[in-house]
């Protein structure tokens, strides 16, 4: 038949994201997105709960080579 129920998105050239440990360009298909924590180390304030802190996030992405090195992705055995 053909696509169906609007599940697809128009093709076409996907936008370029910095990767976070390099600086490279890489098209946002590629890079493999990471979550970032961002802001205060718990473990050197006494007494705080880690549970009970709420740590903000960012989304950032990490090139192929990168998320490689840093074992983000892997061969599956």
């Amino acid at each position: 038949m053909g696509k169906k129920w609007g599940h697809y998105k128009a093709g076409g050239r996907s936008q370029p994201v910095t990767c976070v440990y390099c600086g490279r360009r890489t098209p946002r298909i590629k890079a493999v997105s990471v979550k970032k924590h961002s802001g205060i180390d718990t473990r050197t304030i006494p007494g705080v709960d880690r549970r009970l802190v709420f740590l903000p996030q960012m989304k950032a992405y990490a090139c192929i080579s990168c998320a490689k090195h840093r074992k983000l992705i892997g061969k599956k055995d």
